[in-house]
């Protein structure tokens, strides 16, 4: 084998190795929070925080959810998935979490303001839903973007625990 040869292969072996990016894993007992549709249907669309600053972002259906890991930052009550795909209904990659225990008679008047529904109607349903708290999708401005079919439900919040 000549140099020249001996070169293409140590090179070629050498990009060939530093390109692999290694797949992120997670395993449940490490899931700390879990994100779930405000709508359910036959797809499926959820996401899950776990230790180590893992998430897993799950859009599919019951065939093949399609899930895919990366890392997230938190800052106070902001999430920020990194790496998060382009998702239909999902806007950005930063979102704002609301937990019920949190808020006064003013959210419920805001989450209903364009409804008939009454904050207290919607406070009581929201309280008997299973569910902790909303999730919404933030703006570049770090507006909440609210669109009453387009965010998620707390299912497991433990996130407080681990910060």
């Amino acid at each position: 084998m000549t140099t020249l040869q001996s070169i293409a292969i140590v090179f070629l072996t050498t990009s060939i190795l530093t390109s692999c990016k290694s797949e992120l894993t997670v395993d449940e007992k490490d899931k700390i929070f879990h994100a779930g549709p405000v709508n359910s249907g036959f797809g499926v669309i959820y996401w899950e925080l776990y230790k180590d600053n893992k998430y897993q972002f799950c859009d599919g259906d019951f065939m093949d959810p399609g899930c895919y890991t990366g890392l997230y930052s938190l800052s106070g009550d902001t999430v920020t998935l990194h790496d998060l795909k382009k998702h239909d209904g999902i806007p950005t990659n930063r979102f704002i979490i609301r937990r019920y225990s949190d808020m006064d008679s003013s959210y419920w008047a805001w989450k209903c303001r364009n409804t008939k529904t009454e904050w207290k109607d919607l406070r009581r349903s929201d309280s008997l839903s299973g569910s902790e708290g909303d999730i919404f999708p933030l703006d570049e401005k770090n507006e909440i973007v609210f669109n009453k079919n387009d965010y998620f439900l707390i299912r497991l919040d433990s996130l407080k625990n681990y910060r």
